[in-house]
């Protein structure tokens, strides 16, 4: 039988509750089920998966459109997933959205990502979960972001993720004109050109990604050629081709 109950719809992110972004998103995903936002009190870009221990934790319900409900935590996107699943509506949310982030985070961007990590969150209490990245100077593209997402949920694209899984998709910049489409695609491993500068006795981090430097299969390349960029993510990060290697080792040394 056709399961015809609407989803329930977690949405978070890492620029913060009161980003234009997270509630236009919120927005279009408002009518094809119930939607919550459970995001950051404060911008928190680049804190990856951090998440809150030693300190309590502030959750006040925020003003927003009577078609959703929305909540600010004071801490990391981790928290305010984590916060949401584990307490709010512990095994309650059918998929989870994190975003629209204002910048891209493909590659091993990824690794260093509140927006990612969000997603990841949810992944980790078995929700499938979507990453929603739009590269500036691609703004005009929102449209394309929100038709996707809604796209997602309307035809339950989730119900198809593996188990832990969550896809990172990243949108180029650019405009509807020049966008080429979307791929499916392996995260690329080029690192950024990292560097620190001093500033005032201090040291400030600076660098930028070698975009065609990358493998032309992977997220970081097509991306850079204007393509919107699926990549499908593990919770489980065991290389098990190691696993092999370690045991041969431990037998000679055993």
């Amino acid at each position: 039988m056709e399961n015809t109950q609407k989803p329930r719809i977690l949405i978070t992110n890492d620029d913060g509750v009161n980003s234009e972004n997270i509630h236009a998103l919120a927005c279009a995903l408002s009518p094809f089920g119930e939607v919550f936002v459970f995001a950051p009190e404060t911008e928190q870009s680049g804190v990856g998966h951090a998440f809150t221990l030693r300190h309590s934790l502030r959750v006040k319900q925020v003003d927003c459109p009577k078609d959703y409900k929305a909540f600010s935590v004071s801490g990391t996107p981790a928290d305010a997933a984590k916060f949401a699943l584990g307490h709010f509506a512990p095994g309650g949310f059918d998929v989870c959205f994190s975003g629209v982030n204002i910048g891209e985070n493909s590659g091993v961007a990824s690794l260093y990502s509140g927006t990612v990590a969000g997603a990841r969150e949810a992944a980790l209490w078995g929700v499938p979960a979507v990453s929603l990245s739009l590269s500036l100077g691609g703004e005009s593209l929102m449209p394309t972001v929100l038709d996707f997402s809604a796209r997602v949920v309307r035809e339950r694209m989730y119900e198809n993720f593996g188990p832990s899984v969550f896809w990172n998709v990243n949108f180029p910049k650019g405009t509807p004109e020049t966008f080429k489409g979307f791929k499916a695609t392996k995260m690329a491993l080029g690192m950024f050109t990292d560097h620190y500068k001093p500033t005032n006795g201090e040291w400030q981090l600076d660098g930028e990604k070698l975009w065609n430097e990358n493998p032309a299969d992977s997220d970081d390349y097509l991306l850079n050629a204007g393509y919107a960029t699926i990549t499908p993510h593990r919770v489980d990060q065991t290389d098990f081709e190691s696993l092999e290697v370690i045991d041969k080792m431990l037998l000679a040394a055993y």
